[in-house]
């Protein structure tokens, strides 16, 4: 947000459009490293426009405490009714494996409304960052809209994964259809592996 980094934007635009073709993007603004008109942006997308979804680019790094620079996540956190703290613990995580000053980001992430609102870092970053979280921002919207049919947190699991079916707009999975909800399978080879390792007599 305090200078805006077209190349970013149009990055980001392209990753969503690739991997959630259900979001269309109606609206990107440069509001500056003003607070306050950060906070009242955010609060006119989410209140009304009424907005499903809202990134914020940049303004995430370090700063002095009193300076006006970098102050995208306490413009955010003033303007949210709960936070969805996994989301930026999942980029940080998913970002520090290609460079350790990921965890410098201070972004935040969270809820106004039925809003979805996450801070993503500037420049090339802000793609790396957005990469770890966009497979789940369609079940995070799906709880926010009141949908039944949202995913409980173990139907996403490694047998298969949860999707929004384009067509219906409801929630389908390639998990095990057999497999019952939080069922888990024993598998006979895994467990004598595992007896060996306790007793290395047998």
């Amino acid at each position: 947000m305090p200078a805006y980094d077209e190349e970013a934007v149009s990055a980001v635009r392209r990753m969503l459009a690739t991997q959630t073709p259900d979001l269309r993007v109606v609206a990107d603004r440069h509001v500056g490293s003003q607070r306050f008109v950060v906070e009242e942006t955010l609060r006119r997308w989410c209140d009304e426009d009424e907005l499903d979804l809202v990134f914020t680019l940049g303004g995430t790094l370090p700063a002095p405490g009193p300076a006006s620079s970098e102050i995208v996540p306490e413009a955010t956190q003033a303007v949210l009714d709960r936070l969805m703290p996994g989301l930026p613990e999942a980029m940080r995580a998913y970002a520090q494996e290609e460079t350790p000053l990921a965890l410098l980001d201070r972004g935040v992430a969270g809820i106004r409304g039925r809003t979805l609102v996450i801070n993503l870092p500037a420049g090339a970053a802000a793609t790396l960052f957005l990469a770890a979280i966009v497979e789940v921002l369609v079940h995070v919207l799906a709880y926010l809209r009141g949908n039944h049919a949202a995913p409980p947190l173990l139907a996403a699991s490694s047998q298969g994964s949860t999707r929004l079916h384009p067509s219906s707009n409801a929630l389908s999975s390639d998990a095990n259809p057999t497999a019952s909800p939080g069922q888990h399978r024993l598998d006979p080879a895994e467990f004598a592996a595992y007896l060996r390792r306790r007793r290395p007599d047998a």
